[in-house]
């Protein structure tokens, strides 16, 4: 009987040794104490639930003419003990990087901070629509790294960069078939762009839409299409 409570609780401990495991993206190589807590100097670390996570992207396209930028929260978070003091550290645009700064996205801070008491903290990244094309994806990539401070180490390696995709491009949605036979006529962007502007650049109420998901939103979407014909066939320059 012994044996087998002693079985039961191992199994038990390495299932939950397992879930805590799994809980981030970052693996702990030893340095605990001896009541588990982690026992070394504080790291920081980019934090995603899968390595895909690690790839952000983002399209100006069809957001409104008036979306000139737009920020991208990062998560940072903390391996290590709280601490009752903000704790700083660096970030470095990697080499392989295509955006340019101050073109395709607002200067990094010299430092950024992780508040005092606080496990994480968002890193934010604003991207620059104007010098992006509208015709072609000119695959503008904004890469990245950690940079270890007198505050925070950097030492999980495979947490320590991320990469920021993003563009400007507006191009024909296949849903537009079914547009064409409701009598929206060919495809332009300037049709296009009305047609988003209807939906708050939201793509999902036009799909529900094609979709007839619920029907109402089958109405709404058939009501647009009017809407554009009306005003194109009026103003044929314009589109």
């Amino acid at each position: 009987m012994k044996m087998k409570k002693t079985y039961i609780f191992a199994l038990v401990a390495t299932a939950l040794i397992t879930a805590l495991s799994a809980c981030s993206n970052i693996d702990y190589n030893g340095e605990y104490s001896k009541d588990g807590y982690y026992n070394t100097n504080n790291q920081v670390y980019f934090y995603y639930k899968t390595a895909a996570d690690s790839i952000i992207n983002y399209s100006f396209s069809g957001k409104p003419d008036d979306t000139l930028t737009h920020t991208v929260y990062v998560p940072v978070r903390l391996a290590g003990k709280l601490i009752d003091k903000a704790q700083t550290f660096k970030v470095a645009v990697n080499d392989a990087s295509t955006a340019k700064s101050g073109e395709h996205y607002s200067a990094l801070a010299p430092e950024y901070s992780i508040p005092a008491g606080a496990m994480q903290a968002y890193l934010p990244i604003k991207l620059i629509r104007k010098n992006l094309s509208e015709e072609k994806n000119d695959s503008i990539k904004l890469i990245l790294n950690l940079i270890p401070t007198n505050d925070l180490g950097t030492r999980f390696s495979k947490s320590n960069k991320v990469t920021i995709t993003f563009d400007n491009v507006l191009m024909r949605p296949d849903y537009w078939d079914v547009l064409e036979l409701w009598g929206i006529g060919t495809y332009s962007r300037a049709k296009h762009k009305m047609l988003l502007g209807f939906y708050n650049g939201d793509v999902k109420g036009i799909y529900d839409g094609v979709t007839n998901n619920p029907p109402e939103a089958l109405y709404k979407l058939y009501g647009y299409v009017v809407k554009i014909k009306e005003y194109f066939d009026a103003h044929p320059e314009k589109q």
